[in-house]
């Protein structure tokens, strides 16, 4: 029989003076378990993992660790318990992968005590672990989004507690690194370790977890297994989009995919007038560490198209070199007929908006003041802020959600409200080009969907190119015209959805097993995470015959309407 090793009682939880975002609230961590904490942005998951870690004391009710009052318990005490991941978490600049992991094991020093052999076999332990030896001598701030993601998991395995507390794990993972890391998940726990996760990934969750706490607006509203949580009536409920869930004769737990509108696909190359050209580019950021070599594509103006592709491939690279954050070492990108770097900045800067992975803005930046910094290439010497200015601010925070958030300082908010603050600045500086490095990330499913609607009205309705570096498959096959696929720096596929996204491709570029169906809303394709050992060895299914909710040969489809 399992044990209580966490609890929270009627606690409330909130931030310098704020309203509550945690309300009599009650939960129980039970040894042994993988627990995955679900729901929207804003909702209190964070906020409740950080008091379960200590970081935040409630003002009202108590946490509970082994029986103690958890803030009763020295810090020390506490880490060598437990073991907390955070959300963005930032390394001192140029601290090296192996120095950031070694951080893992003060908790187990004393005060200026050296390493002992079981710190140093800790670290190695905890860097093969996070698939992150090659890179140890890196320093953090010079790798991919993943890779950091990596080092960090790999600082908090080092601690080497019975007990972890991950904050979205898979965050700027591709897809092969979400299933290694979640496959990790789950040996360590099958090792004995009890495991609370918050997920975004719903499918993620349901595949590793034991246990699923479903939240909102600071509540708890359902809890149970996979199968009782993962349902499209609750799911619409929590996030306010129609789900369809899909029920696989060869998988245990359900796979689940959000709806989002039903906007005309324009087809790559129906627009006129000149997109983005790309000649034999080459890129990098030292000569020591080239990532690509000899890229060429042709992305025709007025279209969407996404790159997908392993961490590290040269997807975000890519971006940055056409933004003019890197300098080529060879070739061109031209944008609009014109090369990007033969342009002046501000010149650039009307012409191209650009998402980056992980922006960091000045301390006490309120949301209004990040969004209004789109504004600021229309700005010169003669021409100041005018009436049309405030007007594109005030539509930017609408149309991301942020309005009643717009004088609230940055680094108050969510990583899924901060993501949107982003966003809404690019929607603010007005170009007929976007580039989107992961728009998604730290995004609640509901306002994934959003966004990337959003993305495709931009797209039909005012004829915008959009460039989207995705890690989800499934939103890049249903947004796009054009997919990308990249590995090891080179181009391996591009073309339609259909044509790129097959279970080869996702073998070859990501190295995993997947079995690729046709979406019936939409005619895309749609991976699926089932185990193919046992299948046809086809690879593709149709579930056009599932309109009906069911179908008689491979699937089962509920969906909340």
């Amino acid at each position: 029989m399992t044990t209580n090793r966490l609890h929270a009682n009627d606690v409330e939880l909130g931030y310098h003076g704020s309203a509550p975002v945690v309300r009599d609230l009650s939960i129980e961590v039970r040894d042994g378990r993988i627990t995955t904490i679900i729901g929207p942005n804003g909702c209190g998951k964070s906020t409740l993992l950080r008091a379960l870690g200590r970081l935040l004391k409630p003002s009202r009710g108590a946490v509970v660790l082994d029986g103690q009052l958890i803030h009763e318990l020295p810090t020390k005490e506490v880490a060598r318990r437990l073991g907390l991941l955070h959300q963005q978490a930032l390394a001192p600049e140029g601290i090296t992968v192996e120095d950031l992991v070694r951080r893992g094991r003060y908790p187990h020093q004393g005060l200026l005590q050296p390493p002992a052999k079981r710190d140093l076999e800790a670290v190695e332990r905890a860097l093969k672990q996070a698939g992150m030896t090659e890179l140890r001598y890196r320093a953090v701030d010079t790798l991919s989004g993943g890779q950091r993601q990596r080092a960090w998991i790999a600082m908090v395995l080092a601690q080497e507690t019975d007990l972890l507390l991950l904050d979205e794990p898979t965050t700027y993972l591709d897809i092969a690194h979400q299933v290694e890391v979640m496959d990790l998940v789950k040996r360590l726990n099958a090792e004995g370790r009890t495991i609370v996760m918050v997920l975004h990934d719903i499918n993620e969750a349901a595949r590793v977890s034991d246990h699923l706490v479903a939240m909102r607006d600071g509540r708890v509203v359902r809890e149970g297994s996979p199968a009782e949580v993962i349902e499209p009536e609750l799911l619409r409920e929590l996030y306010g989009v129609e789900w369809d869930v899909i029920r696989h004769p060869r998988q245990p737990f359900p796979f689940a995919f959000p709806r989002g509108e039903a906007l005309p696909v324009r087809r790559a190359g129906s627009a006129n007038g000149a997109g983005i050209e790309v000649r034999n580019l080459a890129t990098g950021y030292a000569k020591k560490l080239r990532v690509s070599e000899d890229v060429s594509i042709e992305i025709p103006a007025g279209t969407i198209t996404s790159i997908v592709g392993p961490n590290a491939c040269g997807k975000s690279t890519l971006l940055r070199t056409g933004a003019r954050l890197l300098k080529p070492f060879g070739g061109s990108f031209r944008i609009a007929g014109e090369e990007a770097h033969g342009l002046s900045r501000r010149k650039l800067a009307r012409r191209l908006g650009m998402v980056m992975q992980g922006p960091k803005p000045p301390p006490g930046f309120l949301v209004e003041d990040v969004v209004a910094a789109g504004r600021l290439s229309h700005q010169g010497f003669l021409r100041q802020w005018t009436r049309h200015d405030s007007e594109m601010i005030a539509s930017a925070l609408e149309r991301c959600g942020l309005a009643d958030l717009r004088y609230r300082e940055l680094d108050t908010l969510s990583g899924g409200q901060r993501q949107r603050a982003w966003i809404a600045m690019a929607l603010a500086q007005d170009t007929p080009f976007l580039f989107l490095d992961e728009p998604t990330t730290f995004l609640d499913m509901g306002y994934q969907v959003e966004v990337l609607d959003l993305v495709l009205r931009l797209n039909r309705e005012e004829g915008r190119t959009v460039v989207m570096v995705l890690h989800d498959l499934n939103f890049a096959a249903r947004y796009s015209d054009t997919i990308i696929a990249m590995k090891a720096g080179r181009v391996v596929a591009s073309g339609p959805p259909e044509a790129v996204i097959t279970r080869d491709m996702v073998r070859d570029v990501f190295g995993i097993e997947s079995e690729v169906v046709t979406d019936f809303r939409t005619g895309r394709p749609l991976v699926l995470p089932v185990a193919t050992s046992s299948g046809d060895g086809t690879g593709q299914a149709s579930v056009s015959s599932l309109a009906g909710g069911i179908s008689p040969e491979r699937m089962a489809v509920s969906n909340s309407r």
